[in-house]
């Protein structure tokens, strides 16, 4: 895997964290509706944008593979 799909995968996981403490928060200690929210803003952001990241680099290497591979065979074999 390359460093970016690495941070994708790091950005999902620190983002289902993030959501997985502003659902205990209010367990612990009194906080008001605002902070929570706040915090499950970010989890779902940080959710989105990892998610984003991951999908896009598996995109763009299947179309390099892709690319390689029409490179490879000839244009006959592929014509049915």
């Amino acid at each position: 895997m390359k460093i970016s799909s690495w941070i994708g995968v790091i950005l999902f996981l620190i983002g289902i964290i993030i959501l997985a403490i502003s659902g205990l928060m209010p367990l612990y200690s009194e906080i008001k509706s605002d902070e929570i929210l706040l915090t499950v803003k970010i989890g779902v952001a940080l959710l989105i944008i990892g998610a984003i990241i991951i999908i896009l680099q598996l995109s763009l290497e299947r179309y390099k593979e892709m690319k390689k591979i029409k490179e490879e065979i000839p244009e006959e074999d592929l014509r049915p």
